[in-house]
């Protein structure tokens, strides 16, 4: 889990640091990007060999948030 929180980190700062370049083009690039990450590590979550924990699917069910927000976002433009 700590390995997932890290990588969301630095998605996050990844996104912050290019919505300063206020390109619409590359937003929609990071956005696309963001959107497969967190569904990833979402599925990831969910397949890992381990029992699943409410926590578990608690974090997976946040990180498809998060995707589902993207995609919502790319599509609405």
């Amino acid at each position: 889990m700590r390995m997932i929180a890290i990588t969301l980190v630095a998605l996050s700062g990844n996104m912050w640091q290019n919505s300063k370049l206020n390109n619409a083009a590359s937003l929609g690039y990071v956005g696309r990007v963001m959107f497969i990450a967190a569904a990833g590590l979402g599925f990831l979550t969910i397949f890992i060999p381990a029992s699943l924990t409410p926590f578990a699917i608690g974090y997976a069910v946040i990180g498809f948030g998060f995707s589902i927000s993207y995609l919502i976002n790319l599509i609405r433009k």
